[in-house]
């Protein structure tokens, strides 16, 4: 099969690169049963989608893991390439789960957060990738990744603020406005985030990986 034979030479590329190796050594001494793959794309269509597949597959065989993968675009031809790898959509949220989502909508990071309580996630940057959004306008619409980020200490200023004329300096001063972020409602109490540095545009799997990094969760 074409497709199947593309990703096998894309994952030979991938585990020879600094990228690969970054990413397995901020996973050295962790341990999966599953890795839960969203928002993958179609291998079949995509090439992004096939680097992205050979990175789990490289994945698979560093963490003795079983793959589920679950996207909705998947057509008849994905689902045979994914039957061939014996890799299955079917999945138990109860495993003890690495969740990766490459370029996922923030809706679905926001509700795999409210929904599943992951504690391993490799990710867009949650702040790289909420930073179109004014922290008031990320808070409204996707609380948990707005608990996230302020979590993060995320401290970079936004539009959003309320100007002040000082009459006696006649300046203009700036004011956050005050944000209450649902801290006592979300799981977990702490992130830690470890970004990956070799992640270039001119590499040959272009943008698969952009402002891709590995996020811990701590529970409450």
């Amino acid at each position: 099969m074409e497709t199947k034979s593309q990703i096998e030479k894309y994952r030979k590329t991938l585990i020879e690169s600094e990228l690969v190796t970054e990413i397995l050594r901020c996973l050295h001494g962790l341990e999966f049963d599953c890795i839960r793959c969203l928002a993958l794309g179609s291998p079949s269509e995509s090439l992004a989608a096939q680097y992205q597949l050979a990175l789990l597959l490289i994945l698979q065989e560093h963490l003795t893991a079983k793959i589920s993968i679950y996207d909705p675009i998947l057509n008849e031809k994905d689902r045979e390439i994914l039957k061939d790898m014996e890799i299955e959509e079917k999945y138990d949220n109860k495993s003890n789960t690495l969740y990766f989502l490459p370029h996922a909508p923030l809706t679905l990071m926001e509700n795999l957060l409210n929904m599943d309580h992951p504690t391993y996630l490799l990710c867009n940057d949650v702040i790289t990738h909420t930073d179109r959004l004014t922290k008031r306008k990320l808070n409204e619409k996707y609380p948990y990744l707005s608990c996230a980020v302020y979590l993060l200490g995320d401290n970079q200023s936004k539009d959003g603020f309320t100007p002040v004329v000082n009459k006696r300096k006649n300046r203009q001063k700036f004011i956050e406005p005050e944000i209450n972020y649902p801290i006592d409602e979300i799981y977990f109490k702490h992130i830690s985030i470890s970004r990956f540095e070799n992640t270039k545009k001119n590499d040959a799997w272009g943008n698969s990986f952009t402002d891709l990094a590995f996020h811990r969760l701590t529970k409450k």
